[in-house]
């Protein structure tokens, strides 16, 4: 099935693969990446296991996995594709966002992405404005009212 789901795969696409419960099999290697990239998928978050790091360091795709293991799942168990999904005890479904990074990842349902890219925005700006004041001395200690906290 996760070859079936880079075929569908349409470019910019974050391409979520899960097992009926998370398991240490390799879903995706080089081979399968390489495909991927070439399909234009954006990232892949796998709640499994994935190979060959090296060549999939090297191939620049951004994946983001539970597990790394050089055992491969078996080709002979069908799935599904498009179905909601449960990852890390978010629930993902096709259309929401999976917004991934070296912190971690996030889902935003597809009902919220106005509303939650407002937000991020919005504390993107104050944290540049906070930032500015750091770098010109200001502490966080007192900007974030910590002091009247701590030494009431």
């Amino acid at each position: 099935m996760v070859h079936a789901a880079v075929a569908e795969a349409l470019p910019g696409e974050v391409l979520v693969l899960t097992m009926p419960e998370p398991a240490p099999v390799a879903l995706v290697g080089e081979l399968l990446a390489t495909q991927a990239k070439a399909r234009g998928v954006a990232a892949l978050l796998v709640d499994a296991a994935v190979r060959d790091l090296d060549e999939l360091r090297e191939l620049g795709l951004p994946i983001w996995a539970r597990y790394v293991r050089v055992r491969g799942a078996e080709k002979s168990v069908p799935g599904s594709i498009g179905e909601p999904v449960e990852v890390g005890g978010a629930t993902i479904r096709q259309g929401d966002a999976v917004v991934l990074d070296s912190d971690g990842a996030v889902v935003v349902e597809r009902e919220r992405i106005g509303e939650v890219l407002a937000a991020a925005r919005a504390r993107a700006e104050r944290e540049r404005e906070k930032r500015a004041k750091l770098e010109a001395g200001a502490l966080s200690y007192d900007l974030d009212g910590l002091r009247q906290l701590v030494e009431r």
